[in-house]
């Protein structure tokens, strides 16, 4: 039976649906018709603008640059969090956790997909403890990053749950030595959950 001191979880596909495909079409529909989406995503994938080492206005600028991107900033800006939305179910529910524990939010995202989430919440994300990647400098999966989270977050790995939508992030943080579960929806991480803390039928 687990006794976690701390649930640490994911935006992007647990609290916070998105479709990628839907952004990258956006933006190279502004494009010149030469630059397909997969050119818009190969920009807009590199690590550096989740890690908070380039600005999302540099992105804006090399799309301008590289793929004759016909957009202003702020057009750019509403564009780039068109395919975010809000899971409002999800989110009363890790309020109601954070109500009686200790919650975190641990993201890979940038500060312009940030800022637009706190707005679309109401503010309610804001109220959560959120450990950002572009903030800290690093990002899921690397096990640095998960080395980096226990330490500002001052929690025990051995003590945590971990909740992504990615195996990969999953399997990144059970080598940082937490608990870690793939997300797939919200009734099945209750049930989980609950039979893990001894609060419903043992899994199998």
């Amino acid at each position: 039976m687990a006794d976690f001191a701390a649930l640490v979880f994911d935006l992007g596909g647990v609290i916070v649906p998105h479709d990628n495909d839907v952004l990258y079409r956006v933006l190279a529909a502004r494009c010149r018709p030469a630059s397909p989406p997969e050119t818009v995503a190969a920009a807009a994938r590199d690590p550096r603008y989740e890690q908070g080492k380039l600005p999302i206005s540099h992105l804006h600028e090399r799309l301008r640059q590289e793929a004759g991107y016909a957009a202003g900033w702020d057009e750019f800006c509403a564009q780039w969090c068109c395919h975010l939305g809000i899971d409002v179910a999800m989110l009363d529910y890790v309020e109601r956790l954070a109500a009686a524990r200790r919650v975190l939010i641990f993201s890979n995202t940038n500060r312009e997909h940030w800022d637009h989430l706190v707005r679309l919440s109401h503010g309610r994300l804001g109220g959560l403890e959120a450990h950002l990647s572009y903030e800290m400098g690093d990002a899921k999966p690397a096990l640095s990053a998960f080395r980096l989270l226990a330490d500002r977050a001052a929690i025990d790995p051995a003590r945590s749950l971990f909740i992504d939508d990615k195996p990969e992030n999953v399997a990144g943080a059970r080598q940082a030595g937490f608990a870690a579960e793939v997300f797939t929806d919200q009734a099945s991480f209750e049930r989980y959950l609950a039979a893990a803390e001894g609060d419903g039928p043992s899994r199998q």
